[in-house]
């Protein structure tokens, strides 16, 4: 996959990126992402940078994520 939009403001929804999927081989065996990838992990250089949350109707090979550093922030919040 591929990052193509980083929003740095705080979004309240979680679409902090927009990432569009790159392998062929997925897109041609499911036609891009599905239900149940929600979660998925976003790794760059090795490090846990996000979490797919959910996909772009009209197409499916892009979908919405959110910064890993927005989940830990909201976990905090919620363990108080």
């Amino acid at each position: 996959m591929e990052i193509t939009r980083i929003s740095y403001r705080s979004a309240a929804d979680g679409k902090n990126m927009v990432i569009k999927i790159t392998d062929d081989e997925l897109i041609e065996k499911t036609g891009g992402i599905v239900q149940g990838m929600s979660g998925s992990p976003i790794i760059q250089n090795g490090k846990l940078v996000g979490a797919l949350i959910h996909v772009i109707v009209d197409n499916p090979e892009k979908g919405y994520a959110i910064f890993a550093q927005n989940m830990l922030e909201e976990s905090e919040t919620l363990s108080k």
